[in-house]
């Protein structure tokens, strides 16, 4: 079959296409010479290594391209997964733009997470472990209902509760789950048996244990469908994956997949959910036979800055050997590490520089951006706001695990969405029970939840009983008439929930939903709505369905919300995949870098993790520390209490020279 035969095949529109039989070329535009070599493998699954900058995106946007148009490939055979739903966006978009008005099918593209939750909502009538229909808990909900529901029920308190579900967790992502050897870190049997009857009364299922659900689904039934008739597996971000996640791709590949894996085992900094750089250094053995490819020209960083960044990375005696170069016309770049007398200081000093960048350098305030390794109590992130705020520099923080779908007003637009959508469920009537004004206390919610249990019914359903019956209070069932009312007209305005809609008929409806729940007296719905519609442009959504899926199964922990027109303060776990023209690194000092995490293991991670983040600067990076913390800064990090602190270890003998911070300033004021 000749090539334009195969495209027509395929759906490819010949007509808009001006040299349809040069397309096996025009896949390549704009791509060096490395990067072309990359994404045409053929022949075998291939592992590809790519540094920082090194346009990693950008080859696995070109690889889909080449299957599609060079080698004929049926575009709803490939599949591509990613690790957070930025990068399932940015490569959707790209990879759409490249197909659109060419061919009508499109590749799935969705993180790990929606993946697993799409498998098990398609096979749902073949799995009976999990609640049915699936509902994913998310951060909020298992923070003020589940946790608190379960330290009620263990009389125990949430910090056990908390170690209950990381040993569970645990346990999932490294299949210890499934070993019957002695394990002194699994969760106390009295806390599983009182969740699993949580977790039925409120159907739901934890966003932690997805992947493994999917494998075991996988591994127990031969009859679970995948999406189409997947032939080529791209995963993004290999080093990122656990166990269990690397036991699933496994049993996908093994089906005559070929996997195509990128990533870069200097950049693992996800070990809080066990992943391990091991998964991609020994790809070639776990997938033979394999191919080595490599994009080594680094288009991002100034020399100076990537000088800096393989030092650190070369600490690591068990990293995989790669190339990693600057680009032809990269500039030296500027490094500096500051020393500050004290953390008070270094929080006036980052305002007095920030500044200086926007007023003399003339970077844009969106052009810079500030990473710290954690903000415990906003012990960081509050002094150098106030300091900010003193310079008048726009400054934006997002080093929490909140979102505004935390706060009442985003919680109660979600609540009447979900159920719109599903009447029963269970969990988002608790929800607006417990966060709407509307004079319901824990009391009359305790009183369902008992009737419900002793009915062996779900809370929703012995809310319905509740309501029934003549003794009710009249504030519920005032209450639940009001709800009622407004979730109905929200229906209404949804449709159904699965069909396919623009990112502007997302929109509307959201403002539409918005103003009907405005009509009960919400304030802050505003804030609430753009922050949905927001998530509606992104990633995989294209659907109410898919928006709750994506809002539910997305880690606060890792997803980034920048603020255009501001200075972003972020956690260097959630700067992954980001870059700016300036960087400045807070508080690198040992006793948060690595802090407390003194094992092998845990060490390595906070080693990538600096690496991580100094490779987000392109031009200017500047470092800073203090040889003092006063205050709340006092009780944060290893030492808590005492004032000292030191460089961080990985710096110490780097050719670097440490500069008086106030020297620094006074340098610049005088420029």
């Amino acid at each position: 079959m000749g090539l334009p035969v195969a495209l027509a095949a395929r759906g490819i529109r010949l007509d808009t296409m001006t040299n349809p039989t040069a397309s096996d070329s025009n896949w390549a535009a704009g791509l060096s010479p490395e990067q072309r070599k990359a994404a045409a493998h053929q022949g075998s699954n291939a592992r590809l290594l790519a540094g920082p900058g090194t346009g990693k995106t950008w080859t696995l946007t070109a690889r889909v391209r080449y299957l599609v148009f060079a080698s004929a490939v049926d575009p709803e055979s490939i599949m591509a997964l990613t690790f957070t739903r930025a990068a399932a966006g940015e490569l959707k978009d790209r990879v759409n733009k490249a197909l659109e008005g060419k061919i009508a099918g499109r590749p799935t593209i969705a993180t790990l997470h929606s993946f697993a939750l799409r498998v098990l909502l398609a096979n749902a009538k073949r799995l009976d472990a999990l609640p049915q229909p699936l509902r994913i808990a998310d951060d909020w909900e298992e923070r003020n209902i589940i946790q608190e529901d379960l330290k009620a029920l263990t009389k125990s308190t949430v910090k056990t509760v908390r170690k209950n579900f990381q040993a569970l967790s645990a346990d999932w992502d490294t299949l210890r789950a499934d070993d019957n050897t002695p394990n002194p870190l699994r969760a106390d049997a009295s806390f599983v048996g009182a969740w699993q009857g949580h977790r039925v009364m409120y159907g739901y299922t934890l966003r932690a244990e997805l992947v493994y659900q999917l494998k075991r689904a996988l591994e127990q039934r031969t009859d679970i469908a995948l999406p189409g008739d997947l032939r080529h597996l791209l995963v993004d971000e290999y080093q990122d994956l656990n166990a269990c996640d690397l036991n699933v791709i496994g049993r996908i590949a093994a089906n005559g997949v070929v996997l195509y894996a990128a990533g870069d085992d200097d950049q693992n900094i996800y070990g809080f959910r066990h992943a391990n750089p091991e998964g991609i250094r020994r790809f070639d053995k776990d997938h033979a036979p394999s191919a080595d490819l490599a994009l080594a020209t680094c288009v991002r960083c100034d020399r100076d800055i990537m000088e800096l960044a393989r030092f650190v990375a070369d600490l690591d005696v068990r990293r995989l050997a790669k190339p990693w170069i600057p680009r032809g016309d990269a500039g030296p770049g500027d490094v500096r590490l500051l020393r500050f007398n004290s953390g008070s200081e270094e929080s006036a000093g980052v305002a007095t520089l920030c500044r200086y960048l926007i007023d003399e350098e003339k970077l844009e305030p969106d052009d810079i951006l500030v990473l710290i390794r954690s903000d415990q109590n906003g012990a960081f992130s509050t002094p150098l706001t106030e300091a900010m705020t003193a310079a008048g520099v726009p400054f934006s923080v997002n080093v929490g695990s909140e979102s505004p779908l935390d706060l009442p007003p985003g919680r109660i637009m979600l609540g009447m969405i979900r159920l719109a959508i599903n009447p029963d469920d269970s969990l988002a009537w608790r929800t607006l029970l417990t966060v709407r004004t509307n004079g319901v206390g824990n009391k009359t919610i305790g009183a369902i939840v008992e009737s419900a249990s002793s009915a062996g019914v779900t809370f929703a359903q012995g809310l319905k009983n509740a309501v029934q019956r003549p003794d009710c209070p009249l504030k519920l069932a005032s209450e639940f008439a009001a709800l009622s009312k407004m979730v109905d007209e929200i229906r209404a305005v949804i449709g159904d929930a699965t069909s396919v809609l623009s990112a502007d008929q997302l929109r509307d409806a959201i403002v539409a939903i918005s103003r009907i729940v405005t009509r009960g007296n919400v304030d802050g719905i505003d804030e609430a709505a753009a922050y949905i519609a927001t998530k509606a442009r992104r990633g995989e959504i294209d659907s109410f369905e898919g928006l709750l899926s994506s809002l539910s199964i997305a880690s606060q922990l890792t997803e980034q919300e920048l603020v255009p027109g501001a200075v972003n303060m972020l956690t260097m776990h959630k700067a992954k995949g980001l870059t700016a023209k300036a960087v400045i690194v807070m508080a690198c000092e040992d006793q948060y870098l690595p802090g407390r995490q003194q094992s092998v293991d845990q060490e390595g991670d906070e080693r990538r993790l600096l690496y991580v983040s100094l490779t987000r600067a392109r031009q200017k990076l500047v470092i800073t520390y203090a040889q003092r913390r006063h205050g709340q800064q006092q009780h944060t990090g290893r030492d808590s209490g005492h004032l000292r602190r030191t460089l961080t270890r990985y710096l110490r003998d780097a050719q670097l020279r440490v500069t008086p911070a106030a020297d620094y300033l006074a340098n610049l004021a005088k420029e």
